[in-house]
């Protein structure tokens, strides 16, 4: 086994003198990452009642409702086509909030509208500009698509 490993060692020392190149190893991370658009929502205040986020994408509306007192459990609001981001939610109701909005695809337009107790407070219409990204290096994997926004009121 001792001449073996000298064996290799030889050899390797060998390739080296020759030009030969070494095999180079790709070390990569494991930083996740999510594709989509995500709109930080920025209001003055945040009075208690019912909130609904609507998202009009083409011809499809997505929505979701909300209300102020949020659950103390701190759990995800709406899921899949759009989810709100919460702020606050172990703490009194007027220093609770929502922080955003997540939509999970890459829309080249959208109409977020956000409304309180039925009243349209804001709506604007975005056309988000994308940029991908490789967090954890070149060729590892994931590739994320996204862009951010902010709807003030």
């Amino acid at each position: 086994m001792k001449n073996w490993n000298k064996f290799n060692g030889l050899l390797a020392v060998a390739a080296l003198a020759m030009g030969c190149e070494t095999i180079e190893t790709k070390a990569c991370t494991l930083i996740g990452c999510e594709s989509g658009l995500t709109v930080a929502l920025q209001a003055a205040t945040w009075p208690s009642g019912s909130w609904r986020v609507e998202a009009k994408v083409g011809d499809e509306t997505r929505s979701c409702t909300v209300t102020i007192p949020l659950p103390s459990d701190g759990q995800a609001v709406c899921a899949g086509a759009l989810r709100l981001g919460t702020s606050g939610s172990a703490l009194v109701a007027a220093q609770q909030s929502l922080s955003s909005v997540h939509l999970p695809d890459t829309p080249t337009a959208v109409t977020l509208t956000v409304l309180r107790d039925g009243s349209v407070l804001a709506s604007k219409t975005f056309s988000p500009s994308y940029t991908s990204s490789e967090p954890n290096g070149p060729g590892c994997g994931p590739t994320c698509t996204q862009a951010n926004a902010a709807l003030n009121w």
